[in-house]
């Protein structure tokens, strides 16, 4: 809050890591802002992510502040009514009026980039800004003095379409770090505390993808799911499947995962959450991951109705008590869209940090051999292989 304020025509980064509570972050920081009297939007990638960071922004005003609540405005295009506090327009005129008249409102670059748009804000918050292009932040820009940036390079970047100068396509925070993988000190801030994470699941996240800058907080030693066996407590777990010729779906693995499942679900006794309470363990508190749609249609049709399934893109934002990820392809060879897509530091850093308690890897040895051609590649070999020397092996 104190940077926020100090701001003169500036940028304030904020890299958030898994767990870590960016947007809670960002919504803390809006309230405070509106409260002094300051003219606030949002903007991020898709509408989803807007609608959510107004969401937790109207939720810290209500327990902190109560009484009457600020005016919030979503410009969607969206036939959807919103809830009774928020005000949903499909008119770009409408939500400038409302922003300049000091409304909480959120649109996406397009709104933003305007021309009645220019200066009418004292802040933007741009959230996911590890997914949205420097082009499209510099589009926007236009419309505030100040830009807070909330978000993780580390973390899923968006697909990009249509065509900008070099380095314009990349997205601002990936700009601002370069080839760093955390943001140092004098270009913004790192939120170093996770609220998600197994310590022992956050000593890989924090070694492979954040420079060991990453810890978990004591209240996390906690969790921990209640079993006898090779599924109890906390960790990496890999679960060997061996297989051949597989590439974008396995039946081996469909088979493994849902045995998986059913044990998980049938035979712990629940598990602790990071405030020391017993929960029972269903089916909502394991997500299983793929890196293939065909695979994800696959474990769907084999697993019992309300598992969640999905991608690692699906999931990216979501958390869990356990996860189940499963590899797929039998090697990195057979990799459909090779091994630059299954071993990418972004996808398996999203996947592995879905978990608060048990981080489960399906996969077939060979993939662990992979025959790297070039150093990128041994790079990304590097983080499965560090998953492998860390986690405990379980036959199934």
């Amino acid at each position: 809050m104190r940077l926020a304020r100090a701001l003169d025509g500036g940028v304030l980064a904020i890299q958030g890591p898994p767990g870590t509570g960016k947007t809670v972050t960002g919504a803390r920081m809006i309230a405070e802002l509106v409260a002094a009297g300051a003219k606030v939007g949002v903007t991020a990638v898709s509408h989803q992510v807007i609608r959510n960071l107004l969401s937790k922004t109207k939720d810290h005003w209500t327990q902190t502040r109560g009484g009457d609540l600020p005016r919030f405005v979503h410009k969607n295009k969206s036939e959807e009514k919103g809830p009774d506090w928020l005000e949903v327009t499909d008119s770009n005129e409408e939500a400038v009026e409302a922003a300049a008249a000091g409304a909480v409102t959120g649109g996406t670059a397009w709104l933003w980039a305007r021309d009645e748009a220019d200066s009418i804000l004292d802040y933007l918050f741009i959230d996911e800004a590890g997914q949205m292009s420097l082009a499209h932040v510099l589009a926007a820009s236009r419309a505030a003095r100040n830009l807070i940036l909330l978000g993780d390079p580390r973390q899923l970047q968006q697909p990009q379409r249509g065509a900008h100068p070099e380095g314009a396509e990349v997205s601002a925070l990936s700009h601002l770090l370069g080839a760093r993988d955390t943001i140092p000190p004098h270009l913004g801030l790192f939120l170093e505390t996770t609220w998600r994470l197994a310590p022992s699941i956050c000593a890989f996240t924090s070694e492979l993808y954040y420079e060991g800058r990453l810890a978990a907080h004591p209240d996390v030693s906690r969790q921990s799911v209640l079993a006898s066996g090779d599924f109890g407590g906390t960790g990496l777990i890999f679960v060997p499947v061996e297989h051949q010729r597989n590439q974008s779906r396995s039946d081996e693995e469909v088979e493994v995962v849902g045995s998986l499942l059913d044990r998980l679900v049938e035979s712990t006794d629940g598990w602790i959450d990071a405030r020391g309470e017993t929960r029972s363990l269903g089916l909502a508190d394991v997500l299983i991951v793929a890196p293939y749609n065909a695979q994800v249609a696959a474990l769907a049709a084999a697993l019992p109705s309300g598992a969640r399934v999905g991608t690692v893109d699906k999931f990216q934002g979501q958390e869990a008590a356990v996860v189940i990820y499963s590899m797929t392809s039998s090697s990195a060879s057979d990799a459909p869209r090779g091994m630059d897509f299954l071993f990418d530091p972004h996808r398996l850093n999203v996947a592995t940090s879905r978990a608060r308690c048990l981080c489960i890897l399906v996969a077939s040895p060979a993939v662990f051999r992979p025959d790297c051609k070039t150093p990128k590649q041994m790079r990304f070999a590097n983080g499965l292989c560090r998953f492998l020397e860390l986690a405990r092996t379980v036959q199934v």
